[in-house]
């Protein structure tokens, strides 16, 4: 495993894992354009869970488990040496809540 962390080094990293190794003729890295090629029936693509519900209705998202992948780390950018507003600290804590109720997260909300 090469441990990219480029998004197109995702799919290639995990698939040995999984007793394949995928033929890659094209790399494409915008959102749109992956989804058209695996519309198009010329290629694969990895969802994240927070953009399964946007992908486009000629699309067709299969579940994929995989423990050993690594997490996705998600920060909230504030100013430096700024306090938050009431209205940022009020979406922070929403965040977290939420955070909380996913399974993979919990015990990792600070």
């Amino acid at each position: 495993m090469s441990g990219d962390l480029r998004p197109e080094g995702t799919l290639p990293d995990a698939a040995p894992r999984h007793g394949f190794r995928p033929r890659i003729a094209h790399v494409v890295v915008e959102w749109i354009a992956e989804l058209g090629y695996v519309a198009a029936g010329l290629g694969v693509t990895l969802v994240p869970a927070l953009a399964a519900e946007s992908v486009r209705p000629d699309v067709v998202l299969l579940p994929v488990v995989d423990e050993a992948a690594p997490g996705r780390a998600v920060y909230a950018a504030t100013a430096r040496g700024v306090a938050p507003s009431p209205a940022a600290r009020a979406f922070l804590g929403a965040l977290r809540e939420a955070a909380t109720r996913i399974p993979a997260a919990r015990g990792a909300v600070t």
